[in-house]
């Protein structure tokens, strides 16, 4: 994921945690990394993070970020709903 994966470390193939894809990390050139590819807030990376403890494939980020989003957009309706 953007900074869970750790800065200076080498590239390497991984298989995400969640779909169980393969892709490659490159937490050593970070930018470079397919997780940049994917705009994330600290609240999507605190939900991602008490998920999973390994890096994600971009398409799993992608997905997490949006299942986040409709938690937090239901969480909203049943507020108003509510008051």
């Amino acid at each position: 994921m953007s900074s869970a994966c750790a800065p200076g470390a080498k590239h390497e193939r991984k298989h995400c945690p969640r779909c169980q894809r393969e892709f490659e990390c490159k937490a050593g050139s970070i930018l470079l990394c397919q997780c940049q590819t994917v705009v994330l807030t600290a609240e999507h990376m605190e939900y991602i993070n008490a998920l999973y403890d390994d890096c994600l494939c971009a398409e799993c980020l992608l997905s997490l970020r949006g299942e986040f989003n409709n938690r937090q957009h239901q969480r909203r309706i049943h507020r108003l709903s509510r008051g």
